[in-house]
C-alpha cells in the first residue's frame, strides 16, 4: 500500500523537475510513512511512498525487471500474487523479491496490457518501458484505489491524490462547471471528473497508454450479468465457499489485521469467516454519546462476544466533527458532503493504534442488492397504477409530514419516494439520492444556466445494460457511480490519512464473478434485500443480525446540526458569504439552516453538502 506520483513531458528533451516530484511525493507521507522511492529518466519522473505490509524487508519500490529496462511503481494489493508468481517462475522469470509489485511487472512482460485480466486485487500502478518509450497506467476493476491525472500544456501528471498534483503550480485550479453540478446534485463528484477542470479521474477498470505524446484510454473490463441456471442450493454453497476463500486471501499480511464491525450483515459475515479460519480477531465499532437509534454498539457487541473477538468501542463526539471534517476537506482537495466519513475517519484513527490493515464490508450492497432504493423501485411499479386523485392525496399528506431527525426516518424515505415514483425508474432511482434538485439549484446558484444535465453521470452507463431487467440496471448504476466515487473514494481517503490500509473482501474478483451469475430473485427476494447472503451467513450469526433491515453507516448529524454544531456551521456560512455573494443566494442558504434548526424540515444533507464545499473553497480557491 502506498501513494504514487509521476510526470512525463511530451518534449523528449524537456526533463522533469526532480524537486517537484520529490515535493509531490513527500506530500503523500501518510499514505506511506515507512519509505519512499524515485525514478528519473529523461523526460519522466516517478515516485512513491510505501506503507510496509507484505515483503517488508525487500519489497521497496520502484522495482525493475531483470534487464533494468522496465520499472513499476504500485499502490494496492494483489491477492493472487503467489499463484501468478509460481506460473511466471515456470516460464523462466527471475524474481528479486517476494512482493506482489514485482509479480505485476513480470506479468506485464509476459502479457502486455492483458496482464490486467489476471489480477485479483485493488491497484493503481504505472509501468515505464524504456525500450518502447511507453508509459502504462492502470486502475482496478471497481475503483478501490484512486488514480488521478492531468493533461495540461506539454505534459501528463498522475497521482494517487489530487493534493499532490497541485504541488505543480502549472496545473490551473479552475472549477469544472459540470463537476459543480454533479456535486450539488449528489454531494460528491463522479468520474471522469474531479472538482478541478484540469484534473480527471482515471475511471475504474481503465488503463492509459502514453507513447510519444499520444494518449489512449481504454476500458479493459465491464461487469456483465450472466444467465447461469443455478439453483438456490448451488448458489448458497458457492457463496459460502467463495467468500471464505476471499476473506482468507484478504488476511495476507505481515502486520496486524482488524475489522470495522457494525450491526450490518456484511461486516458481521467477515468476522464469522475469520472465526472459521481460526484467526485472532480485532473488531472496532463506532458509537455516539447520546446517539440513540444511531448507535449499533449493542448488536456489534453481541457478534464480538459470540466469536470472542478483542472488541473496541470508539466514541465520536460533536466537537470532533469541527476538526475532522475540515481536515478531510484539506486532505482530499475535493468536497464530499457525506459526513459519515468523519465516523469512518475516527474509527480508522483509533484502530490504527493496534492494526495497520482493516477489513470492511463495503461492496456487499452493490453486488448483492442491499439498498432500499431497489425495494422502492419495486413499490413504485405498483404506485404508478394508482389513480391520479389518490396519488395527489398521498403526495399532499407525505409532503406535510413533520421533520423527523431519527435514522433514515419515515418522512425522509416517504418524501424521497414520492419525488421520484412517477418518473422513469432510472430517474426515480436518481431522485432518491438527490441533494439539490434542478429547481433548488436554480435558487441556490445565480449563474446556473450552463450546469447541464444532472442525470448525465448515470446516463453514460445505461447503454451497457439496456437489455437487462430494471433492478439489474439500477444495481449497475450504483456499482459504477456511487460505489467507486463515494463509498470507496471516501474509505481510501480517511484510512490513508491514518496510514491504514482498508481491504474489501466482497469486491474480490471471485466474488464479483460469482455475483454476475446469481439471478436478481436470489439477491432481492420479494422485499428482502441481500436474500442469498442472509440465507448463507444467517447460520453463523445471531438471528436478529441476519434478519435486520439495512441500516448503513450513519451518525446523528441531523440532531447535532440543531444544537452542538450550529455555531460551527453558522461561522462557516458567514465566512463563505464574503467570497460568494455573486455566486450563491445566502438568503436561501440561511433559510435552509433556519428550517432545519426549527424542526420544519430535515435539511441535513443540503447543509453538509454546502459546508464541505465552502471548506474546500477555503483551502483550494
Amino acid at each position: 500500500m502506498c501513494g504514487i506520483y509521476g510526470k512525463i513531458n511530451f518534449k523528449t528533451n524537456s526533463r522533469v523537475e526532480e524537486s517537484l516530484v520529490r515535493q509531490a511525493v513527500s506530500g503523500m507521507f501518510s499514505r506511506g510513512p515507512d519509505e519512499d522511492g524515485f525514478f528519473f529518466q529523461d523526460n519522466l519522473g516517478m515516485g512513491m511512498r510505501r506503507l510496509n505490509i507484505i515483503d517488508i524487508k525487500s519489497g521497496s519500490q520502484p522495482i525493475f525487471n531483470e534487464s533494468g529496462d522496465t520499472v513499476i511503481i504500485f499502490n494496492g494489493e494483489i491477492y493472487n500474487y503467489s499463484e501468478l508468481r509460481e506460473n511466471l517462475l515456470s516460464k523462466g522469470h527471475r524474481f528479486k523479491t517476494q512482493s506482489d509489485t514485482e509479480v505485476i511487472l513480470h506479468l506485464y512482460e509476459d502479457a502486455g496490457t492483458d496482464c490486467l485480466r489476471f489480477l485479483n486485487g485493488m491497484f493503481a500502478f504505472a509501468i515505464w518501458n524504456s525500450n518502447k518509450k511507453e508509459l502504462f497506467i492502470a486502475r482496478d476493476r471497481l475503483g478501490i484505489k484512486p488514480l488521478y491525472y492531468s493533461l495540461y500544456g506539454e505534459s501528463l501528471t498522475f497521482s494517487s491524490e489530487i493534493r499532490s498534483m497541485l504541488c505543480d503550480r502549472k496545473i490551473p485550479r479552475d472549477t469544472d462547471p459540470e463537476a459543480l453540478n454533479n456535486y450539488f446534485s449528489f454531494y460528491y463528484v463522479s468520474a471522469p471528473h474531479t472538482i478541478f477542470r484540469h484534473i480527471k479521474r482515471l475511471p475504474p477498470a481503465s488503463y492509459m497508454l502514453v507513447r510519444k505524446g499520444s494518449i489512449e484510454i481504454k476500458k479493459y473490463w465491464k461487469y456483465k450479468f450472466e444467465k447461469a441456471a443455478l439453483t438456490e442450493s448451488e448458489v448458497s454453497e458457492m457463496v459460502d465457499d467463495v467468500f471464505l476463500s476471499s476473506v482468507k486471501r484478504h488476511l495476507q499480511s505481515e502486520v496486524p489485521v482488524g475489522v470495522f464491525l457494525s450491526s450490518g450483515l456484511d461486516s458481521t459475515s467477515i468476522v464469522a469467516m475469520m472465526n472459521r479460519l481460526s484467526q485472532k480477531i480485532n473488531t472496532y465499532t463506532i458509537g455516539y454519546a447520546n446517539g440513540g437509534g444511531y448507535n449499533e454498539l449493542k448488536e456489534a457487541y453481541s457478534v464480538a462476544k459470540m466469536y470472542g473477538t478483542s472488541h473496541h468501542e470508539c466514541f465520536l463526539k460533536p466537537g470532533d466533527i469541527e476538526d475532522i471534517i475540515p481536515g478531510i476537506a484539506e486532505y482530499s482537495a475535493e468536497p464530499n458532503g457525506d459526513w459519515t466519513q468523519a465516523a469512518l475517519f475516527h474509527l480508522s484513527k483509533e484502530s490504527k493504534r493496534d492494526v495497520t490493515v482493516v477489513l470492511s464490508g463495503a461492496g456487499g450492497d452493490e453486488l448483492f442488492a442491499g439498498y432500499p432504493t431497489l425495494t422502492a423501485a419495486k413499490i413504485a411499479a405498483y404506485y404508478r397504477i394508482v389513480p391520479e386523485p389518490i396519488k395527489k392525496l398521498i403526495k399532499s399528506v407525505v409532503m406535510k409530514l413533520p421533520a423527523n431527525y431519527s435514522r433514515l426516518s419515515f418522512d425522509f424515505k416517504a418524501k424521497a419516494f414520492i419525488s421520484g415514483a412517477d418518473l422513469p425508474p432510472e430517474l426515480g432511482h436518481f431522485k432518491y439520492k438527490e441533494i439539490f434538485s434542478d429547481e433548488e439549484k436554480g435558487k441556490l446558484l445565480y449563474n446556473n444556466k450552463n450546469l447541464g444535465d444532472s442525470f448525465s453521470v448515470f446516463r453514460q452507463y445505461l447503454g451497457d445494460v439496456e437489455e437487462q431487467e430494471l433492478l439489474n440496471r439500477l444495481l449497475y448504476l450504483d456499482m459504477n457511480v456511487f460505489l467507486p466515487d463515494c463509498v470507496l473514494n471516501v474509505t481510501d481517503a480517511v484510512t490513508m490519512m491514518n496510514s491504514q490500509e482498508c481491504r474489501v473482501p466482497f469486491l474480490d474478483l471471485e466474488m464479483i464473478e460469482l455475483s454476475q451469475k446469481i439471478s436478481m430473485n436470489l439477491k432481492l427476494k420479494g422485499f428482502t434485500t441481500k436474500y442469498i447472503l442472509r440465507k448463507v451467513f444467517g447460520k453463523y450469526l445471531p438471528k436478529e443480525i441476519a434478519k435486520m433491515p439495512k441500516k448503513g453507516l450513519s451518525m446523528p448529524t441531523a440532531i447535532w446540526l440543531k444544537d452542538e454544531l450550529k455555531n460551527f456551521v453558522s461561522d462557516i456560512f458567514s465566512d463563505a458569504e464574503k467570497n460568494n455573494r455573486d455566486f450563491m443566494d445566502f438568503n436561501y442558504i440561511r433559510n435552509l439552516f433556519y428550517e432545519h434548526k426549527n424542526g420544519k424540515r430535515d435539511n441535513t444533507r443540503k447543509i453538509t453538502c454546502l459546508v464541505s464545499f465552502f471548506l474546500w473553497q477555503k483551502y483550494y480557491q
